[in-house]
């Protein structure tokens, strides 16, 4: 800090008081005191003045530069308030601790943001992994030769249909944290969303032998996004074939509407979650026991469901009896 610049800074200060000094002196002199004494008085208050000031800056400058010698190589700048020298002041205090507050939110900010990154390296690597099983499969079957299986032509496009959908589940995750940038907003006929859902999946519910079952009013419409919400409910679809039951497989796809909102639900009459399971079947990389026992499992479907809905502001829960049903409830606004 220069002389110059401080003294620029406390000019205004520096003027009154020499201006308080001098009606005091002025005052001085008509109540009687020979001229000698009064200047003499200012100049000793003068020289008072200034020696306070010039202490005040040289304490100010050899702060500054023992801040500035501390953050010349501070790599992190979220850190400077720990590395700041003790205050003579309150008000550098206050500003300490001001900025000791701002460090500590960038830093939390910071950690959340590298959390969401290893979360994204994580699954990314875990999607690479689970890819290769259908791919593998194709090349075992294109090896068996085609021609003489006629039922390989069905187990190819199952094994195509799985591998759409881990590259599809892939491309949503690493758009999930910036929805906004692919986010068109229309209106929705529910039950052509619904219907479109099927219509994708076809080929998997054809050769799992599930039943499907639509309920949805034909005028049942609402404000969205078409392309996530078919990509939501085929997650939700998918899982329930996954987890099918044995013998006489359905999947109930049901749309109502709620006073202000649209209820849509998907009931299978599969395996079901226990109950000690179902508080967290939206949590990252759980499978569960069902899980466990299918090797396909990877727990990332309901997981990015559960995080585009709270992005989406669409409320999802989940209901089941184990070895009874599974029912995924969504809760939109927006409704014409």
């Amino acid at each position: 800090m220069k002389f110059k610049d401080y003294f620029l800074n406390k000019i205004t200060e520096i003027l009154g008081t020499f201006f308080v000094l001098f009606l005091m002196l002025e005052f001085l002199y008509i109540i009687g005191n020979t001229f000698s004494v009064v200047f003499m008085i200012g100049v000793v208050i003068a020289i008072l003045i200034m020696t306070k000031y010039l202490m005040d800056w040289y304490r100010k400058k050899k702060y500054f530069e023992i801040i500035t010698e501390r953050v010349k190589d501070l790599k992190e700048p979220w850190l400077i308030a720990e590395l700041l020298p003790v205050s003579y002041t309150i008000e550098d205090e206050i500003y300490q601790e001001l900025l000791r507050k701002v460090g500590s939110s960038a830093i939390e900010e910071i950690h959340k943001i590298e959390d969401e990154q290893k979360e994204y390296e994580d699954y990314i690597e875990q999607w690479i992994h689970e890819v290769k099983t259908p791919i593998t499969s194709i090349h075992l079957m294109l090896e068996n030769r085609i021609s003489e299986n006629p039922g390989l032509k069905r187990d190819l496009n199952v094994e195509l249909s799985r591998l759409e959908n881990d590259v599809e589940l892939a491309l949503y995750y690493a758009r999930s944290e910036q929805i906004y940038r692919d986010y068109l907003i229309q209106k929705l006929n529910f039950r052509k969303v619904l219907l479109k859902v099927v219509n994708k999946n076809r080929t998997v519910i054809m050769n799992s032998s599930v039943a499907i079952d639509l309920d949805c009013d034909e005028a049942l419409y609402a404000y969205g996004d078409e392309k996530w919400l078919v990509f939501m409910l085929t997650q939700v679809l998918l899982n329930a074939i996954k987890y099918k039951a044995e013998a006489d497989a359905k999947v109930v796809m049901r749309a109502k509407r709620d006073n202000k909102r649209i209820v849509l639900n998907i009931i299978d009459n599969g395996k079901g979650i226990k109950k000690e399971e179902l508080p967290r079947i939206f949590d990252k990389g759980f499978t569960g026991s069902n899980g466990r026992d299918n090797e396909k499992s990877t727990g990332m479907g309901l997981y990015l469901v559960h995080k585009l809905c709270e992005k989406l502001e669409i409320d999802i829960k989940a209901d089941s009896v184990y070895g009874e049903f599974t029912e995924i409830s969504f809760s939109l606004k927006n409704v014409c």
